[in-house]
């Protein structure tokens, strides 16, 4: 209900910072000290995102990472869910970019009003990341200089992508070493990422929907109806790569390796999409997905409770196409072509950020304003699609929830023929 409550705020403040700007715009009333303090309120709400980027990523990852090792557990079953949640995740972040890179939603973005939108009299220099410099990232001379300077200016500016790849080795180099050493470790990071959750959720609740209103204020009163093609192009790319994968790639996995009727599978996994589309959050669906899984798809309990539990927050197939969809949105916003190098380096960074997402509404956010600097775009440009956020955030956990019911039949149907094999005829 507090998911709901507040996903009907934020897109309220949507509403009217889009409204009183156009209405402003339409009567021609001086907007100068309404600009002015939306801006301060805007960057107040923007800066409370970018204080939380650090605290959630690095235990993100690493806690990520064990989880993700515990499959080994459960031996061929394991496998079989690790492969088949890697494989989907780059399906669905490889379908988003290639279905923008195609509409190119950003592309005509005016470049004037952009200018005027971004406070900047010139657009930040592009950057072309090549393979060279990509590996070199992932090896940080010192991980901390890079964290404490992700948002600095000029050439001193730190990265997010070498952040990551440091989690991701130390998250690693953990998950090898004995539980009684590792465990203190991983209790102080799910502390710290449990704080963090807490405090997103509490600033999206008080400042969520004066800071989407605050942003959106200056864009209507500049952009005027043009801001609804801009936004429409750009969520119709996020709705098709989500139908995509919906209907047709899980459709596919379902009739040729869970041995399934799609029509059928999708009928009775409703109550868990109807929840899931309602509450905008994986875990909060998580015991309504169980229940299904197991009294209408008919899937072994053991199977059920380990791949849902597990895909809650690691199997996010709607948030990695959403991630790849909207980085390469800005960047055409900025008037930026992305080369053959930066498109794959977006596939694999909308994987890594959708395998552990913040389990609340907009957790992924912080995380990819994180990375925008690193493509040429700055972090600010995350207001230009903050406010649509709650909408389509309801529709990618749609589909993170259904995949999990998809991989849940195939692995019950392993499940099923390794039990048949070791029983006696």
């Amino acid at each position: 209900m507090a998911d709901k409550r507040l996903s009907l705020l934020i897109l309220g403040g949507l509403v009217i910072g889009v409204g009183s700007g156009l209405l402003v715009r339409q009567l021609g009333i001086p907007a100068d000290g309404l600009l002015s303090s939306a801006r301060f309120f805007g960057e107040l709400f923007l800066r409370g995102l970018f204080m939380l980027i650090l605290p959630l990523v690095v235990p993100m990852i690493i806690t990520g990472i064990q989880k993700l090792t515990e499959t080994e557990a459960l031996g061929k079953i394991g496998t079989h869910a690790l492969l088949a949640i890697l494989g989907l995740t780059a399906i669905a972040a490889t379908i988003g970019l290639s279905i923008v890179l195609l509409i190119e939603p950003g592309k005509n973005f005016p470049a004037a009003e952009l200018t005027q939108l971004t406070g900047s009299d010139k657009p930040p220099a592009t950057t072309t990341l090549s393979w060279q410099a990509i590996l070199l990232s992932l090896l940080p001379k010192n991980p901390l200089h890079e964290m404490a300077m992700i948002f600095a200016p000029g050439p001193q500016q730190g990265s997010l992508i070498a952040v990551v790849s440091f989690s991701i080795l130390f998250g690693i180099a953990l998950a090898r070493l004995p539980v009684e050493v590792s465990r203190p470790t991983y209790q102080v990071l799910e502390s710290l990422f449990e704080a963090s959750q807490w405090l997103l959720w509490r600033l999206l609740k008080w400042l969520g929907p004066l800071g989407v209103a605050s942003l959106t204020f200056p864009a209507a009163l500049s952009l005027g109806g043009h801001i609804f093609s801009l936004l429409g192009w750009y969520v119709g790319a996020v709705v098709l790569g989500l139908s995509i994968q919906m209907f047709v790639v899980y459709s596919l996995f379902l009739y040729f390796l869970s041995r399934r009727s799609p029509a059928r599978t999708l009928s009775l996994s409703t109550p868990a999409l109807l929840m899931a589309f309602s509450s905008s959050s994986s875990n909060a669906t998580l015991p309504v997905t169980l229940r299904v899984a197991t009294e209408r798809l008919g899937i072994a309990p053991a199977i059920a409770r380990f791949i849902t539990t597990l895909g809650a927050t690691v199997n996010q197939n709607g948030t990695a196409l959403y991630e790849g969809v909207t980085l390469i949105f800005l960047m055409q916003v900025y008037g930026h072509s992305p080369t053959a190098g930066e498109g794959a380096l977006v596939v694999v960074m909308a994987m890594l950020i959708a395998i552990g997402a913040a389990g609340v509404p907009g957790g992924s956010l912080p995380l990819l304003a994180g990375l925008l600097p690193t493509f040429g775009v700055p972090a600010s440009a995350i207001w230009l699609i903050y406010g649509i956020d709650r909408l389509l955030d309801m529709m990618r956990t749609t589909l993170n929830v259904y995949g999990d019911l998809v991989i849940a039949t195939y692995l019950h149907r392993i499940y099923a023929s390794a039990h048949n094999s070791r029983s006696p005829n």
